[in-house]
């Protein structure tokens, strides 16, 4: 049985293999057609990848990773329905550790979904208090806005607090290679 592969082919599973997802026969296969021909190697970088996550790593982050956006998103309703209320001052705490958990869901993209998100849980929170649910009272469009405009910034400021702390604690050097370990 030949398994051997084309360079077409190669060049289709490199970003695969590169990320780690491939399965252990892809990657052996690309490695082993890397080895003989230079024109991938020079393509692959002429690193070896890293041995790959097992599938059950992959599935628990990816898992992991949706309860920190169910959780940001949670945290967003509960702080938006305080807004009204006398329990306003929460949203100082509320709000920071919601950019934390976007961070955690969504890596530096949270610097815009979470805003995002925030205006979307914004305007749903205050419809529901035109149907009186929960107790959340309805705020004029103004003060809505105002609210989560301030609450962006709180979050933000949790989402920048999570980027240096991940950046300061998560990161160290591979020696020589220029590459970050994880």
């Amino acid at each position: 049985m030949n398994n051997k592969i084309t360079c077409g082919v190669c060049r289709d599973l490199l970003p695969l293999v590169k990320d780690g997802v491939a399965n252990s026969d892809s990657e052996d296969l690309v490695m082993a057609h890397i080895a003989e021909c230079g024109e991938c190697a020079a393509m692959f970088g002429g690193k070896t990848p890293e041995p790959s996550a097992p599938k059950v790593l992959l599935r628990a982050k990816r898992w992991l990773t949706s309860v920190y956006a169910m959780l940001m998103i949670l945290g967003l309703y509960f702080g938006l329905s305080l807004t009204a209320g006398s329990g306003v001052f929460f949203n100082c705490l509320i709000m920071p550790i919601v950019g934390v958990l976007g961070y955690l869901a969504f890596r530096w993209k949270a610097v815009y979904i979470v805003p995002i998100i925030l205006v979307i849980v914004g305007f749903i929170t205050n419809a529901m208090g035109f149907l009186q649910l929960d107790g959340v009272e309805h705020l004029d469009i103004l003060s809505l806005i105002s609210w989560i405009f301030i609450y962006a910034l709180f979050a933000l400021a949790g989402v920048v607090i999570a980027m240096l702390l991940h950046f300061a604690f998560g990161k160290t050097k591979k020696e020589g290679s220029g590459e970050n370990e994880r």
